[in-house]
């Protein structure tokens, strides 16, 4: 069928997306070729490659966006052909060019393609100029780019307006702005974002819609002049404008929308003799059912497995037969067409903490498993020990689940995130993926727009006090009871039973605190009966001190706990993990812990996929805790890389004032005064910065 035949592929790209071409490269018999950064060593894409190219320092822009490194990987390896996955250069007209010029075939579309329709200004444009019957927003998409005709375009437009990097996708570079006075502020944000993430600092602006849908229609075309539309996904549940859950078919679309939107998609990919696999992204207002053309991706999605799980389809084994000179007919004649069977859900695992505004989280991935079964599928470029770093965007996995009808889906999706098993990170989405799925909620329902993520999250902004309650109790029994005997092991008073103590009428304790809380969490026990096989009786009282001041504790709960079972699977140096069993308040679960150091992690499938996250305090060494700035100090929410110092020290601040930005996992953020007063920084430009670190004071006028 094809007319020629790799030998072999280099991929050009990491983590997940890697071990998915190279998956399907294995499959057809193709030798591959992974690339890696310092960082990336030991990467599990590393792993799976039959050879491996180290092409430079961890950031991106020394390594994996470094056009010149990737060509030289290829000759040095005797690679055919490339494979850009996604992000980094796979939507670089001038890496796709370069690839041709030494004789390399670019898996995707050709430079004048991507050039013409994978620039967001430039498809506008042209998109405006040769089919005016697709419609579009209104906006800006032009050359000047200064700030200042972006502020006056804008106003033209009317607020709220979303800035959009003109090079890119994945949420970076995308700011909506409600009001006039943080627009300038919103523009440098996003030209620095886009900068750093795709090498362009260009920017467009749209009228940002309230009430939208983000459908996108699966596009694909052969090197003979063949397109054709593959359905669509619905994007929709999104934070920080990054998609998070996916699904096919669309719970919104009808048959005449989807049939006028997969024409409009295949008059975009016609204009250009699209081949290869691509996206033609609209937004549709949920309350007309008008749709607008917002961009082509000319690259393979981060959610292509939805659109496979229902057709069937191997996308990326499509874009290697097509590269390889295949006719589209054929390729499909494989398959025997194009057919929707079911129903089809992705959800997105990432290390971020959505109780602190799905702010990326980094560190070591001790423990991570799914369940398995038909129709579930896991896509993820890590194993356990792998490390999340701030260097990369924080995507684990992406699990993807098929059945006969959505409601199957739903469900089969809810098991698979309750039966999940995360633990090292300080926090993860995997609960509040859940959480979206819950029975009865607007994604259910189907009727869900953009807004969806910010309307739950106000819902949930109050801690649910019962799983807090359960879980400092777990880990005051798992910690002070039954790991008790490992780390007693060959010490002179290892026989001296739990609770005793020379003080009878006063309680033991154990101090807890949890990532970005203000309190401590104490809890008092009192071992009272130890029965057959391990049994034992406690009486447990949990109290929360904050850390303002003069603040007093609060008795959370006092009560009975059975300790009915436990089992120690793992005791090794500083980590250990098990299950237990127990009774708290009358209400016995079955729980799984995780213990690296004096850092606990518990689950328990009652929870819905969350986690609990507690650091047991030494009482001799409490650390103060963060008040958010109130207190003149500012500490970094994350490892991060400072891009830009805002107010230098010596500066007269007030309370919301920027005082410096910061880069981590390609996502700009701004570090803020809590209060007024003289500010003292005690960082640099370009210093790399620990998660909790403090970068400046300031001193209270």
């Amino acid at each position: 069928m094809p007319a020629t035949r790799f030998r072999k592929i280099l991929v050009a790209n990491r983590g997940e997306i890697a071990c998915r071409v190279i998956a399907t490269c294995r499959l057809l018999g193709i030798a591959t070729v992974a690339v890696y950064s310092d960082v990336d060593m030991h990467a599990l894409h590393v792993q799976h490659a039959d050879e491996a190219v180290h092409i430079g320092p961890s950031t991106a822009a020394e390594s994996y966006l470094n056009i010149r490194k990737i060509i030289d990987a290829c000759k040095q390896t005797g690679a055919d052909a490339v494979h850009p996955g996604y992000g980094f250069l796979s939507e670089n007209s001038t890496f796709a060019k370069a690839c041709k010029e030494h004789g390399i075939v670019f898996i995707g579309p050709s430079p004048e393609s991507i050039a013409a329709i994978g620039d967001k200004i430039s498809s506008k444009v042209l998109v405006a100029a040769k089919a005016p019957q697709v419609p579009l927003l209104p906006g800006y998409n032009g050359e000047n780019q200064s700030v200042e005709i972006l502020v006056k375009e804008a106003k033209k437009i009317g607020f709220p307006i979303l800035l959009k990097a003109s090079a890119g996708g994945g949420g970076k570079g995308m700011r909506i702005v409600r009001h006039e006075n943080q627009l300038c502020e919103e523009i440098q944000a996003a030209q620095g974002e886009s900068q750093r993430s795709f090498g362009d600092s260009r920017l467009l602006i749209e009228k940002y819609i309230e009430t939208a849908r983000h459908i996108e229609i699966q596009i694909f075309g052969d090197l003979y002049g063949a397109t054709v539309a593959i359905y669509e996904r619905e994007c929709s549940v999104q934070r920080r404008h990054q998609k998070i859950i996916e699904e096919c078919p669309s719970p919104f679309l009808t048959p005449e929308l989807r049939k006028n939107m997969s024409a409009s998609a295949e008059a975009i990919a016609s204009l250009i003799s699209y081949s290869g696999a691509g996206t033609v992204e609209f937004i549709v207002d949920g309350s007309t059912g008008k749709y607008y053309f917002l961009e082509v991706n000319t690259r393979l999605q981060v959610e292509h497995p939805v659109t496979e799980a229902v057709t069937g389809l191997d996308l990326v084994a499509m874009q290697i037969w097509v590269a390889q000179g295949s006719k589209l007919h054929d390729v499909l004649a494989l398959y025997g067409g194009i057919q929707m069977k079911g129903h089809a859900i992705e959800c997105r695992i990432y290390a971020e903490d959505p109780q602190n505004d799905f702010f990326p989280v980094t560190g070591k991935i001790r423990k991570f498993s799914l369940p398995s079964g038909p129709g579930i599928r896991s896509d993820t470029g890590v194993q356990d020990g792998s490390e999340i770093t701030s260097f990369y965007d924080p995507l684990i996995s992406k699990i993807v689940v098929h059945g006969e009808t959505r409601e199957e889906a739903m469900e089969k999706m809810g098991m698979v995130l309750r039966k999940c098993r995360l633990f090292g990170l300080t926090a993860h989405n995997v609960g509040f993926l859940a959480r979206v799925l819950e029975v009865g909620g607007e994604f259910w329902s189907g009727v869900y727009d953009t807004g969806l993520i910010g309307r739950l999250m106000k819902k949930n902004q109050v801690e649910d006090s019962q799983r807090l309650i359960s879980g400092v109790c777990v880990g005051a029994v798992w910690a002070r009871v039954v790991t008790r005997v490992a780390k007693t092991h060959g010490l002179p008073f290892r026989y001296v039973k739990p609770g005793f103590r020379n003080v009878p009428y006063k309680q033991q304790t154990i101090e807890f605190q949890m990532p970005l809380s203000d309190s401590l969490f104490t809890v008092g026990y009192d071992i009272i009966e130890e029965a057959p096989r391990g049994t034992k009786k406690l009486r447990l009282k949990v109290t929360e001190q904050s850390a303002k001041k003069d603040a007093k504790a609060v008795v959370l709960w006092e009560g009975m706990v059975l300790l009915a079972a436990s089992q120690l699977e793992k005791s090794k140096d500083s980590e250990m993990s098990g299950v237990m069993s127990l009774d708290i308040g009358g209400r016995r679960q079955s729980y799984t812990i995780s213990q690296v150091d004096d850092k606990i992690c518990i689950n328990t499938d009652q929870w819905l996929g969350n986690f609990l996250n507690l650091t047991i305090v030494d009482s001799f060494k409490v650390s103060s805790i963060s008040q958010n700035g109130k207190d003149g100090t500012l500490i970094t929410p994350m490892p991060c890389r400072i891009i830009c110092v805002n107010a230098p020290t010596g500066s007269i601040v007030k309370a919301g004032d920027t005082i410096l930005t910061i880069e981590s996992m390609k996502m700009e953020t701004k570090i803020r005064a809590g209060v007024d007063g003289k500010v003292t920084v005690k960082v640099k430009e370009g210093d790399m910065v620990k998660a909790g670190e403090t970068v400046a004071i300031i001193e209270l006028q």
